[in-house]
């Protein structure tokens, strides 16, 4: 099957109708594909701003100029955040199936993507305590990097922790830790609770890949830090 050049219709009646069954399966399944309310959320926004543009200007007898140079103005910027959207909590996202992924995209598309080698190495990362039982986390690269980043053949950083009482021995390894969390991007938060406060938190972290889990990066050691 080949691959479609541009799954994003340039054609206003085309776009007004992809939209509708791309975001109605989103909001459906969201909660099966992993994909929060806050990631969806700016989509809908601007999802309504555009069908009520729509409407006006699809009224050729009363439209007015401005009102077409804003329909168009929303279009572009809706089109960029769905773009984004799309690359960041769809396209790869190996819980969509493929009849979805055709469905959400286009009967031309190929849900199957270049091959990507092996990541070697580990991410450098950096745990800070907020608070509330909150952990910001920041993966880079390179050790000593200015800036949070993301290895170009990843998908995000999974990190695999356990939250142990004071006075009690550190993990053996990654596979003591059985909560998982996954992100798309370098600089996120871990949420344990304000319960917990006060407890170790050890974290194992790799660059994976989502797609082929076996070309995942290596585990870093076990970090710490403690909860507040």
């Amino acid at each position: 099957m080949p691959r479609s050049i541009d799954w994003l219709p340039t054609g206003f009646e085309a776009f007004r109708d992809k939209q509708d069954v791309y975001f109605a399966m989103v909001v459906a399944n969201k909660v099966a594909w992993g994909i929060p309310d806050a990631a969806i959320a700016p989509l809908l926004v601007l999802q309504a701003e555009f069908i009520g543009l729509y409407n006006i200007i699809k009224d050729k007898k009363n439209r007015t100029s401005a009102k077409v140079g804003l329909f168009h103005d929303c279009r572009k910027r809706f089109a960029k955040a769905w773009r984004l959207f799309h690359k960041e909590w769809v396209a790869f996202n190996s819980a969509i199936s493929r009849d979805d992924m055709i469905i959400l995209v286009g009967k031309d598309y190929d849900p199957s993507h270049t091959p990507r080698g092996k990541i070697t190495g580990f991410p450098y990362m950096n745990l800070k305590a907020l608070g509330g039982g909150n952990i910001e986390v920041r993966a880079q690269v390179e050790k000593d990097a200015t800036r949070p980043s993301m290895h170009p053949l990843a998908d995000g950083v999974e990190c695999r922790y356990i939250l142990v009482p004071k006075g009690e021995m550190a993990p053996g390894g990654h596979t003591d830790a059985k909560e998982t969390v996954v992100s798309r991007k370098s600089i996120f938060k871990i949420k344990c609770g304000d319960q917990n406060a006060g407890e170790s938190f050890w974290g194992f972290f790799r660059w994976v890949n989502l797609t082929t889990p076996d070309n995942s990066g290596e585990w870093t050691q076990a970090l710490k830090v403690v909860l507040s």
